[in-house]
């Protein structure tokens, strides 16, 4: 679908509006308690545009094909088809814009930001028929710092992929874009220029999610903001007005298509406007909030002079609007004095008046009186009184409240921290109806830990000063508390085991021991809970059924490994598997061999011995014995060609290598110990 400059620059006067009526929470109210990818930097050819001076040529037609995007009717201002204005170049390189993930590009330039991109962008002589300057985006572009659109600067975002975003900072909180006399549009699709030139085709999603927002994704001071097709604002959340866009008196707003969503503000979750916004196209504007309101629905607000101006046919399209101050004969929607094939009623029925219960949209597009006129004066309205029935808890931060008014009206809810001020309303959020003496139950979510008083105020719709309230206490020793989640065993492969001491090849020397460490699976659990496994290393061999096994962890040969070449042996490890009962971990009659290797390196006869060494184990797999008493010496030949602990003789080679006949592994440790045993015993005499 060709996108081109959709601007319609002509306002449309509205009627003056009265004030409307701010209540506050009776203070006297009794308390109720109870007991409950293509870009990587750089466009390609295609992506790209030539600089061009010449003028732009006639606007077309309004289109009547609701594929295409509308035109502009011929008094409007003339779409624009100048070739686009090609920017300055930036420092930074193609390349390096690749390696963020993202891309700006303004025709063949890249840049690193657009607050970079938007400074670079020429002047524009001609603001009504002068064709924007495209800047092309790609992937995730963060913006920490408000972007702002000057008079002379017509500029238009275009999603060269989908998925493109721009998203909030973390800690920016203020308005992202800022129209100040310029023109900004943000296009996805598929976007041409006046000559039909591909200029991106994507879809772009402007995210304004953020902590403590003070500001709007785009506030328009002056000047002119469009949304067409394939966009979308969302996600912010602030403490002023216009979630999406805030548009001041004099400005205007054009939603040309796309969507704006899940936003939340004091007033106009979506838009809050106090000039035109002119729609036409498909346009989505629903699913947002007032800022802490429990979900109360703020989409469009018009204020003061505010009004919808239909600047060309509107179809498919679904947008919610309420009215600040709003009174019998304001003018909410109008045709554009130069729209002729366009009914009205064909578009109002397209929009949602979510304002006060007793005002509605009428055909010619004004506020009109919800109730049949009487042909008698009525008598005054009794004093409004809310009743309070029930207020019980339904979740750990959710409160179901039941209560009723004499008075038919819209019902308000809040909350404050109990025993602080009653809270103020303000009326142009979006209450909820109340018919009178009838019982009506809603929940208050997302309370916070401490103790709350709920106050539910109810306007009447015949008089605005006819109010009342009524206040909950919910009952903080009946709070339910969230559960504890069960503990899930955690079980370890005893292949998880880790084997240290074997990561380079070790030289045996004569008479030398080397400690090794076997840290089983499962036992470094400091926090084990019921079910739990571990596997407890018990001891090793160099067969893989011996009879016994060796519980010391420390390896060496009494005659030395004499060879020329690196070799490797395999040393098996016996793990015993416990359970954890709760209190302590018992033994079971589970246990599994796990095999490793290590390996000798190179030695000669010629190389000089060192003594024996060791030291104690830690408990965790790293053995208990010690270098005299409890280190088994173990020739690694041996049991490598051997088999159940017991050796074979190996063939002489001619060499001094120990390869000779060796002794079994228990006749070596006997021998071992006895020798250290004997030496000691002469020196204590």
């Amino acid at each position: 679908m060709r996108k081109k400059q959709l601007f319609a620059l002509l306002m449309a006067g509205a009627l003056s509006v009265g004030m409307a009526p701010t209540a506050t929470f009776a203070a006297d109210t009794t308390a109720e308690t109870s007991a409950e990818g293509e870009l990587e930097g750089e466009l390609d050819s295609a992506d790209t545009e030539e600089p061009s001076e010449n003028p732009a040529e006639t606007p077309e037609e309004p289109a009547e094909d609701p594929a295409e995007t509308p035109e502009d009717p011929a008094e409007t201002p003339a779409e624009t088809t100048a070739d686009p204005t090609e920017a300055p170049a930036a420092e930074e390189t193609d390349e390096q814009a690749a390696e963020a993930g993202s891309a700006i590009v303004i025709g063949e330039k890249s840049f690193t930001s657009l607050e970079e991109a938007f400074a670079a962008v020429p002047d524009c002589e001609d603001m009504i028929n002068g064709e924007p300057t495209y800047v092309k985006l790609k992937g995730t572009i963060e913006v920490n710092n408000t972007i702002n659109v000057p008079e002379k600067k017509n500029i238009m975002l275009v999603a060269a992929e989908d998925n493109t975003t721009i998203k909030r900072v973390a800690g920016f909180t203020e308005s992202m874009f800022t129209v100040n006399g310029g023109n900004l549009q943000m296009a996805g699709g598929s976007v041409t220029d006046s000559d039909g030139n591909a200029i991106g085709s994507g879809s772009l999603t402007v995210d304004g999610t953020g902590d403590d927002v003070t500001g709007s994704i785009v506030e328009v001071a002056s000047g002119n903001y469009a949304l067409i097709d394939g966009t979308t604002l969302t996600g912010n959340t602030t403490t002023g007005n216009g979630g999406a866009v805030n548009n001041a008196a004099g400005a205007n707003v054009y939603l040309l298509g796309g969507t704006i969503t899940a936003n939340s503000a004091a007033a106009g979750g979506a838009i809050y406007s106090e000039g035109t916004v002119n729609i036409r196209g498909t346009v989505s504007v629903t699913g947002n909030t007032v800022t802490n309101s429990f979900e109360a629905a703020s989409n469009l607000v018009l204020a003061k002079d505010g009004v919808i101006n239909v600047s060309g046919a509107v179809t498919g399209s679904a947008i919610g609007v309420a009215v600040q101050e709003a009174s019998a004969g304001r003018t909410v929607v109008k045709l554009d004095d130069a729209v002729t094939d366009v009914k009205l009623t064909d578009v109002l029925s397209q929009i949602t008046y979510e304002g006060d219960s007793s005002l509605k949209i009428g055909e010619d597009g004004t506020l009109v009186s919800t109730t049949e006129p009487s042909p008698t004066p009525t008598p005054a309205e009794e004093k409004l009184k809310v009743t309070g029935k029930e207020c019980k808890w339904s979740g750990s931060s959710t409160v179901k409240i039941k209560f009723q008014s004499n008075v038919k009206g819209t019902y308000y809810i809040d909350w404050v921290k109990r025993g602080e001020k009653a809270p103020t309303i303000d009326t142009s959020r979006v209450g909820a109806p109340i018919e009178a003496d009838t019982n009506v139950t809603a929940k208050v979510t997302d309370l916070p830990d401490y103790d709350v008083d709920i106050y539910v105020c109810v306007i009447s719709d015949k008089d605005k000063s006819n109010y009342g309230s009524v206040m909950f206490q919910p009952d903080p020793k009946e709070r339910p508390v969230i559960p504890t989640p069960s503990h899930t065993p955690v079980v370890p492969d005893v292949k998880e085991s880790v084997v240290q001491g074997f990561e380079k090849a070790l030289v045996f020397y004569p008479k030398t021991f080397y400690d090794f460490k076997v840290i089983g699976a499962g036992t470094q659990n400091n926090n084990p809970g019921e079910g739990d496994v571990r596997w407890v290393p018990s001891g090793w061999s160099m067969s893989s059924n011996p009879s016994s096994w060796n519980p010391s962890w420390k390896i060496g040969a009494k005659d030395g490994i004499y060879t020329d070449t690196e070799k490797t042996y395999t040393i098996y490890i016996k793990y015993n598997k416990q359970v954890y009962s709760g209190n302590d971990w018992q033994e079971t009659d589970a246990s599994e061999v796990l095999s490793y290797q290590f390996k000798a390196a190179p030695l000669t006869q010629a190389t000089t011995t060192p003594g024996a060494n060791g030291t104690n184990g830690d408990g965790t797999g790293s053995g208990d014995g010690t270098t005299d008493g409890g280190t088994t010496d173990v020739t690694p030949t041996t049991y490598a060609d051997g088999a159940n602990g017991t050796a074979k003789s190996a063939v002489s080679t001619g060499d001094e290598s120990p390869i000779g006949t060796m002794l079994a592994l228990a006749a070596a440790s006997v021998l071992a110990g006895g020798y250290v045993l004997i030496r000691r015993r002469k020196k204590e005499m």
